[in-house]
């Protein structure tokens, strides 16, 4: 096939389109490129945002800091699901996971500790995590959730309804149970109950 020239002659296509010379160079310098983004996109650290719909306790920054019967817990809101538990010395975290549905009047995040996900520490190799807003229609149904058999010795709680139940257990390799919970009567948080201990827990702004 020819091409009219700019002089009225004839110029084979092939002189007008060439190759790259070096077609091998491109070939690794693609695939290194790929291998990299590939590479980016996998360790990525960014953590999930907490959908706006999940009826959360804590904000980015804060910290809980509680004591029960069994010692002190140090609870930490990361960005979005990022959640720190820090016990005898230690820090374990965690992703949440956003709760799809309500159960048993909790809309919030919680993690269920499937294995063996932590390293060792003080007999604890899982934690069973939860936080959610929990709504009564009285104070004496409030009363009556906080000191569930399941929790009751083990959790402590402040007048304006922030609850913190803490546990270490035995089973399946040692679990660490902790649960955070704001009450609300009425879509408002209480003024006053029966034995709250505000002393027992403190809570800390900063950032993350």
């Amino acid at each position: 096939m020819l091409l009219q020239g700019t002089a009225g002659t004839a110029r084979p296509l092939s002189s007008r389109v060439k190759p790259p010379k070096n077609m091998k160079q491109l070939r690794i310098i693609f695939l290194l490129a790929f291998i990299i983004t590939l590479i980016v996109s996998c360790t990525s650290n960014e953590v999930p945002e907490v959908p706006p719909q999940n009826e959360i306790v804590m904000s980015e920054g804060m910290t809980i800091t509680a004591t029960n019967d069994i010692g002190t817990i140090e609870i930490k809101a990361g960005k979005g699901l990022d959640r720190s538990y820090t016990w005898n010395g230690a820090t374990r975290s965690v992703i949440m996971w956003p709760r799809k549905e309500r159960w048993q009047g909790k809309f919030g995040i919680y993690y269920p500790g499937p294995g063996n996900h932590w390293q060792k520490h003080d007999g604890i190799t899982r934690g069973v995590l939860e936080e959610s807003q929990i709504e009564f229609p009285s104070v004496e149904k409030a009363i009556e959730f906080i000191n569930h058999p399941s929790r009751a010795d083990h959790t402590v709680y402040t007048n304006d309804g922030l609850v913190v139940s803490y546990q270490k257990l035995e089973g399946a390799g040692g679990t660490l149970t902790v649960e955070v919970f704001q009450v609300l009567i009425n879509g408002e948080k209480p003024k006053e109950l029966k034995g709250s201990k505000d002393n027992a827990i403190k809570i800390n702004y900063g950032k993350v």
